[in-house]
């Protein structure tokens, strides 16, 4: 072998070491509402046969599941979703409410209570996998998208805001009203996967309904590093909550991962 050809082999072998070496996977959950069960399944199924994610963003019902995933309390979510019912998360009073929530239609303090209650700030920014969430900024009218170094001393508000379902109205968090990052949508973060290092993504998404996430899935689907999860069977309307739905949905997320991922 010439000396031209040896140097070429090893450019070659170090590029095929730096893609095995520091390959990175982003794991993107959408939003859905009651349909963010079905992503419990897919989270167990990628917790129990050890598929390698490095960080996990999430919209609307995926950045609850995510923090979940993240803190290391998937069992703790789990069970909040077998048991879950509409008065768990939001009740029709919106007077009596959260000072820092601004009620719509419905008044979400159930489910801000509950998450002050399950989600440790500490937990996520010790973890070892990258979190962020997408929420959407109703005072200055726009999506922002934060990872979790930048919700110190908030994580639990800005969890909340993206999780925030229109109908919940807002929260406010340094003078600012925030709701719901699937407002804008529920696809975008897994189009931010170059930008913070990710050479792979695993998408997950329960619902797919704004124009804007039609049009980001579009784009989704053409790119070779990005495998796409979407429920084989209906879901339910975002305010159905119920235990038997997320039962059914939370199998057949785990069915539909393993269908997909064990190809991988």
């Amino acid at each position: 072998m010439g000396c031209g050809s040896i140097k070429k082999f090893i450019v070659i072998l170090l590029l095929l070491l730096n893609v095995i070496v520091f390959s990175k996977t982003l794991l993107v959950l959408g939003g859905g509402g009651a349909a963010g069960a079905y992503e419990i399944g897919v989270l167990k199924y990628i917790t129990e046969n050890n598929v390698e994610i490095d960080g996990i963003y999430g919209v609307s019902a995926g950045a609850l599941n995510g923090a979940g995933f993240v803190m290391g309390k998937l069992d703790e979510v789990e069970k909040l979703w077998k048991s879950i019912d509409d008065d768990d998360i939001f009740d029709l009073n919106i007077k009596d409410h959260h000072p820092k929530l601004k009620p719509f239609v419905f008044d979400p303090s159930p489910l801000y209570t509950f998450l002050k209650k399950i989600i440790s700030e500490d937990l996520i920014l010790k973890s070892k996998y990258d979190y962020g969430i997408l929420t959407f900024n109703m005072t200055d009218f726009k999506p922002v998208f934060i990872r979790k170094e930048e919700m110190k001393g908030k994580m639990v508000d800005f969890i909340f805001a993206s999780a925030s379902y229109p109908l919940f109205g807002a929260i406010e968090i340094d003078g600012k009203k925030y709701t719901d990052g699937g407002v804008f949508s529920n696809t975008y973060p897994a189009l931010l996967a170059e930008k913070y290092g990710y050479d792979e993504v695993i998408a997950v998404y329960p619902v797919i309904d704004l124009p804007t996430d039609w049009v980001i899935y579009s784009i989704l689907k053409t790119k070779k590093n990005i495998i796409i999860i979407r429920p084989s069977d209906s879901v339910p309307f975002p305010l159905d909550f119920s235990p038997d739905y997320s039962k059914t949905l939370i199998e057949m997320g785990y069915e539909d991962a393993k269908k997909i991922l064990s190809k991988k």
